[in-house]
């Protein structure tokens, strides 16, 4: 019980960092791109889950692949096939457009972009060499107790917060 509570709260912090670096990335692309801050945010709280997911998603993909041009180009290709289904799935549905990359070069129906891919790919390398690793080592270190709690206290804070504004 134990040692699933604590890769339980591992997946969560990672969750949770991969979803507030991607939305610290579209923050900076919007900001780039039209010189001014716009919240991509879905929630009430600096993140966008979908990069949370995706690399969730991502991680068991490359569980057991070392090769970084693989896990780049498998990430990019993954990414924009999953990217243009959404964009399809969102606007049948919610009759919406939630990105349009027809400004960017390289894109097929402002859907997806080369751009976009190429960083979805570099983000993906970045994240599962340089962020995972050292998460994953302080939670088989001695810390893993206090890291577990604080995960869980900060899930469960990320929830009331969204909970107050969706009940009231």
């Amino acid at each position: 019980m134990k040692k699933a509570l604590y890769v339980i709260s591992e997946y969560l912090l990672l969750f949770g960092l991969a979803a507030f670096i991607g939305w610290v990335y579209e923050i900076v692309c919007v900001y780039v791109l039209y010189g001014e801050y716009f919240d991509r945010g879905v929630l009430h709280l600096p993140m966008c889950p979908i990069y949370g997911f995706g690399i969730l998603f991502l991680m068991f993909v490359f569980r057991k692949t070392k090769n970084v041009f693989l896990i780049f180009f498998g990430s990019a290709i993954l990414t924009t096939v999953i990217e243009l289904g959404a964009s399809y799935v969102i606007e049948y549905f919610l009759k919406d457009t939630l990105w349009d990359y027809s400004d960017w070069a390289f894109d097929y129906q402002g859907r997806i972009s080369l751009i976009s891919s190429a960083m979805f790919g570099l983000m993906a390398v970045l994240f599962l060499r340089l962020v995972r690793p050292p998460v994953g080592k302080t939670f088989r270190s001695k810390a893993r107790p206090f890291l577990t709690v604080f995960t869980l206290a900060l899930a469960c804070f990320c929830v009331c917060w969204e909970l107050r504004f969706l009940l009231h």
